[in-house]
């Protein structure tokens, strides 16, 4: 709200906590050519498909903003949009805001920008679709029992001294099989979890 304020936005700030009916009563009222939610906990995220919902049963066209800490790109493609037919925007960061609302009110940018916006969120729900089809889950017969048989045999009563270990030189190799390789990927933006992301058939 501050942001698009110091753009010479007018912002109608109905505040916190506010129900569903009271937005959109608001945002026909004052003939608002947006509409923006921001969600803090994660209860939100639900509120906000319903809001969708509504906006669709209303039969309004007003592009809705996305955004707040428990928001998402994914969440917002996958669960937000769908419920609603008219433009469904994710906003990551309130610096980005104001470009995003020149573009939605731009008679030039518009169109493309709201074409740009629906095909990268179909590409994210394609994805989504995607990982959840490849995910095989075991029953929990056969996963008990697969649990590891451990033996605590070797354990002494009496441990080693405590304290700092120093050692010298530990082989590449002993130390390869502790590491967790999924930051690693996510680090060159290709999301997914190790070792799975390598049965990927783009990534992989």
């Amino acid at each position: 709200g501050v942001v698009l304020a110091c753009n010479n936005y007018k912002v109608v700030d109905l505040g916190v906590m506010v129900d569903c009916d009271s937005i959109l009563d608001a945002a026909q009222e004052h003939g608002a050519d947006l509409i923006g939610m921001s969600g803090l906990i994660t209860p939100s995220l639900d509120e906000m498909t319903h809001n969708a919902l509504e906006m669709q049963k209303r039969g309004m066209t007003t592009p809705l903003l996305v955004g707040g800490a428990t928001t998402s790109r994914a969440h917002t493609a996958i669960k937000i949009a769908p419920a609603y037919e008219g433009p469904v925007v994710h906003i990551t960061d309130a610096s980005l805001v104001v470009e995003a609302c020149g573009d939605l009110l731009s008679a030039e940018r518009k169109e493309s920008y709201i074409e740009k916006n629906h095909a990268a969120q179909q590409d994210e729900r394609e994805r989504f679709a995607a990982r959840t089809e490849n995910q095989k889950s075991l029953s929990f017969d056969d996963a008990t029992a697969k649990a590891p048989e451990l033996d605590w045999a070797h354990l002494s009563e009496n441990p080693a001294p405590t304290g700092v270990k120093v050692w010298d030189s530990i082989p590449l190799e002993k130390l390869v099989e502790y590491i967790d390789w999924s930051p690693f990927f996510w680090t060159w933006e290709l999301k997914g979890t190790y070792p799975r992301i390598l049965e990927h058939k783009e990534r992989g």
